[in-house]
């Protein structure tokens, strides 16, 4: 019998644990499990249906407000000197570890709004990263990874990118690694804002911190302001889910739960001339490019105290038969589980909330 040959260098499985095993669980199960929780949650802590209506009425007030004051935006060209300097400026956190001004950052930064994220319709991180000029990704069926100004090293796991929550590190703690794609710790959808930081910055964070700096402030309980449901399908038979529930109560209490669930299909069928033998299944790959993963975010504020847990499980098929699998038998089906938990200080300005 030939050998087998990798299509594509992947990941040793000696460093990372793996998984090969069938999808056992309905995914539509999970979903709906996790919609009657929170379904349960908001109906026993939510506000009467009168209070939701005035609410509500208030909502649609500010908005058509600020919709009102933004188009009446005066023309910044035409502005005396004196004006100039009230105008509101962005203020960004993880250029310094602190609150300030993009102006007065010592780096270029960019920031990308919840607003912009829903206007241009990224479902990924990996899909706002694109739009960010001096970025660009690539993509070998297993990870994405992130070139910054022209350099993407092969083999490179975006060690050289450091990626915060809410300013608290989230390189995973094998490769030292970012994971930018569906198998992101946060669905995109929770996310308030993205502050991208070009340049080092090793001397505030060490390690990873070499070409850029990525720190994502997420949504707060009152952003939500109760139940929210969002259901999605598109092509290769992709299917996505979502269910939060966020509330500010009267005692100071601030909570926010969210599952997230995405299943995928991938391509059915898929040709790599490189390896078209009889050995290798003539090149191709059926039903291997298929992906399954879920995530769930607990965050809870009190006072000057704040709790943020998350969990995220992730598999995906591979159809480059890496890891010495055999491409001519069921695709190979790594997958990653991953948790993190932590209690912090000084809710006022955790990782640059406003």
């Amino acid at each position: 019998m030939a050998p087998t040959q990798n299509f594509l260098p992947a990941r040793g499985l000696s460093a990372r644990s793996h998984k090969v095993k069938a999808y056992r669980n309905s995914a539509w199960f999970v979903f709906a499990r996790a919609a009657t929780l929170l379904f349960l949650v908001s109906g026993l802590t939510s506000p009467s249906w009168a209070q939701k209506r005035k609410a509500d009425a208030s909502d649609t007030g500010t908005v058509a407000e600020a919709q009102k004051s933004e188009q009446q935006e005066p023309d910044l060209t035409k502005l005396s000197l004196g004006d100039l300097t009230k105008v509101q400026i962005e203020t960004v956190y993880g250029a310094s570890k602190f609150s300030q001004k993009v102006t007065r950052a010592p780096s270029s930064v960019t920031i990308v709004t919840a607003d912009e994220i829903q206007k241009y319709g990224y479902r990924t991180l990996a899909d706002l990263l694109r739009s960010v000029p001096g970025f660009y990704l690539s993509y070998d069926r297993q990870d994405t990874y992130i070139g910054v100004r022209g350099i993407s090293r092969p083999s490179d796991y975006n060690t050289l990118v450091l990626t915060l929550i809410d300013g608290h590190r989230v390189n995973e703690n094998v490769y030292d690694g970012t994971y930018i794609d569906g198998e992101f710790l946060l669905d995109i959808d929770l996310i308030d804002r993205v502050e991208i930081i070009r340049g080092p910055g090793s001397s505030l964070y060490g390690t990873d911190a070499f070409f850029a700096v990525i720190n994502i402030i997420t949504k707060r309980g009152r952003d939500v302001h109760g139940t929210e449901v969002a259901v999605s399908g598109g092509g290769q038979e992709t299917y996505h889910g979502r269910v939060s529930y966020g509330q500010q109560f009267k005692n100071g209490l601030e909570l926010l739960l969210s599952e997230t669930f995405n299943d995928s299909k991938g391509n059915r069928e898929l040709f790599f001339p490189e390896f078209n033998s009889p050995a290798t299944n003539f090149g191709i790959a059926r039903d291997a490019d298929g992906s399954r993963f879920h995530n769930t975010f607990v965050s809870a504020a009190y006072r000057d105290f704040a709790f943020r847990a998350v969990y995220d499980s992730w598999e995906k098929h591979i159809p480059t038969a890496s890891y010495t699998a055999d491409c001519r038998r069921q695709p190979h089906e790594p997958g990653d589980s991953r948790g993190d938990a932590e209690t912090l200080g000084d809710e006022a300005d955790i990782g640059g909330r406003r």
